[in-house]
């Protein structure tokens, strides 16, 4: 598995379904990742409450810790960097 770490620069919702977001250290430097919900009801709330917490770690300049496959964008988990 793969991390991605660093600000959340920007986070668009696309869809129901699908949650763009840019992390990295400045806003020309991110890597875009997906957050999908299409799946069951737990995993679409389990998603919706990463959502939750991407958007807070935005507002609150907090570092994050984005776990995506190696050759997949798709965000399976997320940790907040403690200050």
């Amino acid at each position: 598995m793969a991390e991605t770490i660093g600000l959340v620069q920007r986070l668009s919702i696309l869809s129901d379904t699908t949650t763009c977001v840019w992390i990295g250290p400045t806003p020309d430097n991110t890597e875009i990742l997906v957050v999908s919900n299409d799946s069951s009801a737990a995993e679409a709330n389990f998603a919706n409450s990463m959502i939750h917490a991407l958007a807070s770690a935005s507002t609150n300049y907090r570092e994050v810790v984005a776990v995506h496959g190696d050759t997949d964008s798709t965000i399976t988990s997320v940790r907040i960097e403690p200050i």
